[in-house]
Parts: structure tokens; C-alpha cells; sequence
């Protein structure tokens, strides 16, 4: 197999892949999306939002987005609705359900949470090929 056809295979595969987790029928496509999601969010929000936001954790179709003052997080209540349409017309339609605010990190959902459900939808998916 040449260098060309090796690319292209792999394209092709990485594409089949990405379409699977964002269908949001994997057990895997939240995860994806929750990181998908954090590494689009300058591209998304832009750099105003960005310098002085980011997401933090997600729980239950709720966005946590931690903001670097009290100040920030007041002008952020402002954008929200903006910012929930802007996530749902150029990143998923149903993803993020609500989006929460927060000064403390601390008072975000734990990451061990997230993690737990991770290891759980692997489980479920090595069960599944393991039974056919």
C-alpha cells in the first residue's frame, strides 16, 4: 500500500469514527463531545469570552463555565441565552441544556464523576463484544 492510499484510509476511518460519537448514540459520544466541545470553545465563543471563561465540568446536559471575577460572571448572565444558541446552531443541537456560571471550581461536579461514567460506558461497550 503506497503513501497516498494509507491517507487516505486513515481520513476515511477517522471521519467513520467521528460521525459514530457524534451521533450520540455511542456510549462514548458524550465524552467525545464534552471534549470536543472544550477544545472549540475560543473558536465558538471568541476571544473576549474565552480570555475570561472556560468549561469546567458537564453533568446532566448542564455546562459548568468557571469566570475569572464576579464582574465577568454578571456581564455572562447577559450572554447566556446568546451563548446556548451559539453552542446548539455550530456545535450540537442538544448537547448543553443549561449552563451554569461559577466563581469556585470547587463547586463544580467532580471529575472522578465524569471519569466513573467513562470507565462504565467502556465496560458496557467491552461487554457487548465480549457476548457476540
Amino acid at each position: 500500500m503506497d503513501e497516498l492510499d494509507y491517507k487516505t484510509k486513515f481520513k476515511v476511518s477517522s471521519q467513520v469514527l467521528q460521525s459514530l460519537f457524534e451521533d450520540g448514540k455511542s456510549p462514548l459520544s458524550e465524552h467525545f463531545l464534552r471534549w470536543k466541545l472544550w477544545s472549540r470553545w475560543k473558536e465558538l465563543m471568541g476571544d473576549g469570552i474565552a480570555e475570561n471563561s472556560e468549561p469546567v465540568g458537564y453533568y446532566q446536559k448542564k455546562l459548568y463555565v468557571y469566570v475569572k471575577n464576579s464582574s465577568v460572571m454578571h456581564h455572562m448572565y447577559f450572554l447566556k441565552k446568546n451563548m446556548l444558541l451559539k453552542i446548539a446552531k455550530e456545535f450540537h443541537p442538544t448537547f448543553i441544556k443549561e449552563m451554569i456560571f461559577t466563581l469556585d471550581k470547587k463547586s463544580v461536579p467532580r471529575e472522578s464523576l465524569q471519569s466513573n461514567a467513562l470507565k462504565e460506558d467502556i465496560d458496557k461497550i467491552l461487554q457487548r463484544d465480549s457476548e457476540d
